[in-house]
Formats: C-alpha cells, sequence, structure tokens
C-alpha cells in the first residue's frame, strides 16, 4: 500500500512541474501572436525625452484622446488623413517645435509614420491633413515623405506615440541628407529639448481586414495643400 502512494505521490508531482513548465495559453505569442519587443529594444524617439516630466507642455487631439481608439479615417483602412491636434504650454524660450509619431514593432524597431520639424513655436493647433505646418521628414514605413496611416500587419492592438518636441534652437540639419530622416533630427536635437508631449494613440485592424495595404500615390511633399 505505501509502495502504491508512494507511485500516486510521484506521478501527481511530475503532473503538477509539467504544467508549471508549460506556457500560459495565450501568452506564447502575446497580442497578435507576434508578441512585445523583444528585451533590450531601444525606443530611440522615448529615448531622446527629458526625464524631467513635470513641464506643464500638453498634446491633445480633437478627435481622439490620449490612450484611445485612433478613428479608423486616420489610418489605412480608412481615409488615410492624419490627426488634427493641438498643444498647450510651451515652454519659454522654444525656437522650433519637432513632431514625431512612432511605434516599437515586435522585432524592437522604432517605425517612424509621421516627422515634422522646424515648426513655428507660434503654432499652437493644425488642422485634419495638414502638411505645411513645418517641414516633412520621411516615414520608415512607407519610405515616402508624408504621414503614413497605422496599417499593422497581423491582428491585435497596437500602440503609437505622437510626440512634440519643443526646442531652444531649430536643429541643424544643413548637413543630413535629403529627404530628412529621423536619425538626425534627433541627433541635432541633442542638448536643446526644453520639453516633451506624447499623445497616445491605439488601433486595432477590424476583423477579415487585408494584410497587404492597399496601392496608392505617393502624396504632393513639404507646402502642399
Amino acid at each position: 500500500m505505501n509502495s502504491l502512494l508512494r507511485s500516486v505521490s510521484l506521478l501527481l508531482l511530475l503532473a503538477v512541474s509539467a504544467l508549471s513548465a508549460a506556457p500560459a495559453e495565450g501568452k506564447k505569442g502575446g497580442k497578435g501572436g507576434k508578441g512585445g519587443p523583444p528585451p533590450g529594444s531601444v525606443d530611440t524617439v522615448a529615448a531622446a525625452k527629458p526625464a524631467d516630466k513635470s513641464s506643464t507642455f500638453k498634446l491633445t487631439s480633437p478627435a481622439v484622446k490620449d490612450g484611445e481608439a485612433l478613428p479608423v479615417e486616420f489610418t489605412g483602412d480608412g481615409a488615410s488623413a492624419s490627426p488634427p491636434l493641438a498643444w498647450t504650454g510651451v515652454p519659454k524660450g522654444t525656437q522650433s517645435l519637432v513632431l514625431i509619431m512612432h511605434h516599437l514593432d515586435p522585432e524592437g524597431k522604432t517605425k517612424i509614420y509621421w516627422l515634422m520639424y522646424d515648426i513655428d513655436p507660434k503654432t499652437t493647433s493644425v488642422a485634419k491633413n495638414t502638411t505645411d505646418f513645418g517641414k516633412m521628414g520621411m516615414s520608415t514605413v512607407h519610405n515616402r515623405v508624408e504621414y503614413a496611416p497605422p496599417h499593422s500587419k497581423g491582428p491585435g492592438e497596437k500602440k503609437y506615440v505622437l510626440t512634440l518636441f519643443a526646442l531652444s534652437a531649430k536643429p541643424d540639419l544643413s548637413k543630413a541628407e535629403s529627404p530628412v530622416t529621423v536619425e538626425p533630427v534627433l541627433a541635432a536635437m541633442k542638448g536643446k529639448i526644453l520639453a516633451a508631449a506624447d499623445l497616445t494613440v491605439l488601433y486595432t485592424r477590424p476583423a477579415g481586414a487585408s494584410e497587404t495595404e492597399e496601392k496608392r500615390p505617393p502624396r504632393r511633399e513639404e507646402g502642399a495643400k
């Protein structure tokens, strides 16, 4: 009898150990089956933000609240329009503004969806689909000088962050290649960032949405209306 009890106990112990070692259901791939960015991934845009979070500098949108779902109109599943924005609390001494919309993908790459630099510090808002409130840089999503609407592959909720940087001087991009990409902009901003304001938006592709982005002609570049 004792031998039988010991055998049963051993079998139960092995079963519990096996269950503990197995990955929990739904955790294998994270959201969308891809999981989050790998450990050690560097979000280059987030890394540029100043450590001081006490600034009254705020970035908002009349179309979407911080942390909420981006309306389909501003995505690749809709009209692909860039969202309207507004900001307050621009720090004293600001000489230039830079807007960057980015997403850290499952591979840990910082993808740039919207890049605007040399924005007049007197500007306090932009309307939907505005392209001429500064100089437009390259989107790494389409490799075009335009707003790249979220159109992520795979299911699941994705996060996109719009960051407005207030600078004490215009970034010197005189030696940057054209079209300008985010790397030289971030490098030229070092030592000039007075404050940064974020607006985080979320988007989940509709069920049954195509994995292939709609083919469309490039938008007109800087100064287009």
